[in-house]
C-alpha cells in the first residue's frame, strides 16, 4: 500500500509541474509628485505635502494644514538636536535653569516660525475623472528666520543672566537642519 501511495504521490507532482513560462516583466512606472524635488535646500526646513478634495479652497487647506504639521515634526526634531549639542557644547552645560529657559524660549520660537512658514511653491492639478482637485504646497523655515526668531524672544536673556552664545547657536542649528540632506 505504501508503494501505490508513492506511486500516486509521485504521479500528482509530475502533472502539477508543467512547462515553465517566463514571466513579462511590465516596466516600472515612475511617477514624481510635483514640488518634491525642492524639498532638499540648504539652511532651510521644508515640508510637502497633497491636499485633495471636489473644492478647491478646501483642498488647498488640505494640502498646508498637511504641509504645517510635517513643518513642525521636522522642526521639532531639528530644534531638540539643536537644543541637546549646544547645550553639551557650551559652558552652561550644568545649568538647568538655562537648559529649561532654552528648551521653552526655543519651543516659542518654534510655534512663531510655524506661523511665519513661507509658501514655496502651490501647484494644482486639474479635476481629475472623480471630480476631485488635487494642490501639492511646500512650505519653508529658514535658518535665518528662526534664530531672528529665538534671539527676540531670548531678550530678555540679560536680566536673568543667561548667557547665549548665538554664532555657536546658529552653527548648531545649521548642523541640525543640514545633517539629514
Amino acid at each position: 500500500m505504501n508503494r501505490i501511495a508513492l506511486m500516486i504521490l509521485a504521479a500528482l507532482m509530475l502533472t502539477s509541474c508543467g512547462a515553465s513560462r517566463k514571466v513579462v516583466q511590465k516596466p516600472v512606472q515612475t511617477y514624481v509628485q510635483p514640488g518634491s524635488d525642492l524639498l532638499k535646500a540648504p539652511d532651510t526646513i521644508r515640508a510637502w505635502a497633497m491636499g485633495e478634495s471636489t473644492s478647491e479652497m478646501t483642498a488647498r487647506k488640505k494640502a498646508v494644514v498637511s504641509a504645517n504639521s510635517e513643518l513642525a515634526m521636522v522642526l521639532n526634531s531639528v530644534v531638540a538636536s539643536t537644543i541637546e549639542s549646544y547645550s553639551l557644547e557650551s559652558s552652561h552645560n550644568d545649568d538647568i535653569v538655562t537648559r529649561e529657559y532654552f528648551s521653552s524660549k526655543t519651543s516659542m520660537a518654534a510655534k512663531a516660525a510655524l506661523v511665519g512658514a513661507r509658501v514655496v511653491y502651490d501647484h494644482w492639478e486639474p479635476m481629475n475623472a472623480q471630480g476631485m482637485y488635487t494642490c501639492y504646497v511646500v512650505l519653508e523655515v529658514t535658518a535665518d528666520d528662526f534664530m531672528k526668531t529665538l534671539m527676540e524672544s531670548m531678550a530678555d536673556a540679560q536680566s536673568k543672566k543667561v548667557k547665549v552664545d548665538e554664532e555657536l547657536l546658529r552653527e548648531h542649528l545649521l548642523k541640525a537642519i543640514n545633517a539629514g540632506k
